[in-house]
């Protein structure tokens, strides 16, 4: 198992991978104006506090993105103001990056677990025989998750097959 003092896992990597896209959606943004300023995204995040958005004052938000101007000048903006003022998507795909997000968490057994029969199976190192049409499957299936989407039960219902047969 993977912690910060221990060997990397492969949801590890896939998490490490999709948070390098935060930094690229955000300068892919470019500067926008608003009020007659030149701004920025510089942050999204969900709130576990009551904030307030800076500019139509909507109260309470939970989904918080920060705007910095050239001259420093700081705002949180909600979900539609965020939208509005770039005319972009933003919360959509903050909102799509946190459900892939916990998708991956959730699946982490099956990531994990995955990744590691199809490596042995890759090195024909498997202690037992899978047939090639239950490969093709779990291969589309870990790719599936490490993608952030949810497997269906049949998937699961494979891998979980996989995981617990033991040679006798």
């Amino acid at each position: 198992m993977g912690s910060r003092w221990g060997k990397l896992t492969k949801t590890d990597d896939v998490l490490l991978a999709l948070s390098k896209t935060i930094p690229e959606f955000t300068r892919d943004m470019g500067i926008f104006q608003y009020k007659d300023k030149k701004y920025r995204l510089v942050d999204n995040f969900a709130s576990s506090q009551y904030m307030k958005c800076g500019i139509c004052g909507n109260y309470p938000i939970f989904a918080v993105s920060v705007i910095r101007s050239k001259d420093g000048d700081r705002l949180n903006a909600c979900s539609s103001c965020i939208d509005q003022i770039t005319n972009r998507a933003v919360s959509g795909w903050f909102k799509t990056y946190r459900r892939k997000r916990g998708n991956i968490l959730e699946n982490r057994k099956y990531i994990d677990g995955l990744s590691s029969i199809l490596a042995e199976y890759k090195r024909s190192k498997l202690p037992f025989q899978i047939p090639s049409e239950d490969v093709e499957e779990l291969r589309k299936t870990f790719f599936q998750m490490c993608n952030g989407l949810n497997p269906r039960t049949e998937q699961k219902q494979l891998a979980d097959c996989y995981f617990s047969y033991t040679v006798e």
